[in-house]
């Protein structure tokens, strides 16, 4: 399994409790190849993985929405946006920006463009930029996309990229933030505390992936502490909380795990001071 293949099976996830997620379109990306990987990753990782993904997607979808319902023209710039497909349930005037590699976004573009045809999209205006993070400098980076931006308001979203990278691609990217955004933008961000380190739910994660990850396809394990987000310059912290707290906001009749039991990502709302 590629990193990239993370994005089908997040895919899988938000579609199980479409409900839950508010995201009809997930059930687009099926395919047999993924359907056939999750009974092994809920067996090996953690059987809540997918209420678990539900419950972040909606947690993001609401912030979204709130975001475009108050800024009529605005922005959303989303950074590994693999498979995610939020756009199709904000309105018709949110510009979307997504950014992955290469080979994410060709075949991602080329489906939209099918299923849109089909009908099975809402039309959409979207813009690709395929990045490394890893790899290009910030000054390119932030050239790409700020020629793409209207001097609009913007909703930054970091969904599941943070465990993939080093912390000086994590410290880069958010400098990239910082200069393609003004006073009252937000930024969405996903990562582990280090305090999950210590549980057998993230050894198992990461046995998984080292056991089934291509040999070429190497990546981090990054955890990130509040403290990192807390000493940002220039933002402020909105709101702050966890894959646990949402499930409880969203699907209160589901019966929690306990929190040994799960990966339990933290969330957070970031406003540029």
């Amino acid at each position: 399994m590629q990193i990239h293949e993370t994005a089908f099976i997040v895919s899988h996830y938000r579609a199980q409790f479409e409900n839950i997620s508010k995201d009809p379109y997930a059930k687009l990306w099926h395919n047999p190849k993924t359907a056939a990987l999750l009974p092994d990753i809920l067996d090996n990782v953690s059987p809540h993985e997918a209420i678990m993904h539900c419950v972040r997607n909606r947690f993001f979808f609401e912030q979204l929405h709130d975001f475009f319902k108050k800024h009529t023209k605005g922005t959303l710039i989303n950074f590994g946006s693999g498979f995610s497909m939020y756009q199709y349930m904000l309105p018709d005037h949110v510009l979307t920006i997504e950014i992955d590699k290469e080979s994410i976004l060709q075949f991602k573009e080329r489906k939209i463009v099918e299923w849109t045809q089909k009908n099975k999209l809402p039309q959409r205006t979207t813009k690709y930029i395929s990045l490394d993070f890893n790899l290009q400098p910030q000054e390119e980076i932030v050239s790409k996309i700020s020629s793409l931006l209207d001097n609009q308001p913007n909703f930054i979203l970091l969904e599941g990229v943070l465990f993939f990278l080093s912390p000086a691609t994590r410290d880069k990217i958010f400098a990239v933030f910082k200069a393609l955004q003004k006073s009252g933008d937000l930024i969405g961000s996903v990562s582990y505390l280090p305090e999950v380190e210590n549980t057998a739910v993230y050894q198992r994660l990461l046995d998984y992936f080292n056991a089934n990850n291509d040999l070429n396809d190497s990546f981090m394990h990054q955890t990130t502490p509040l403290s990192f987000y807390e000493n940002l310059k220039d933002y402020t912290i909105l709101q702050q909380s966890s894959e646990l707290e949402t499930l409880a906001t969203f699907a209160p009749t589901h019966d929690a795990p306990e929190p040994s039991e799960c990966l339990n990502e933290s969330l957070y709302i970031l406003r540029k001071n």
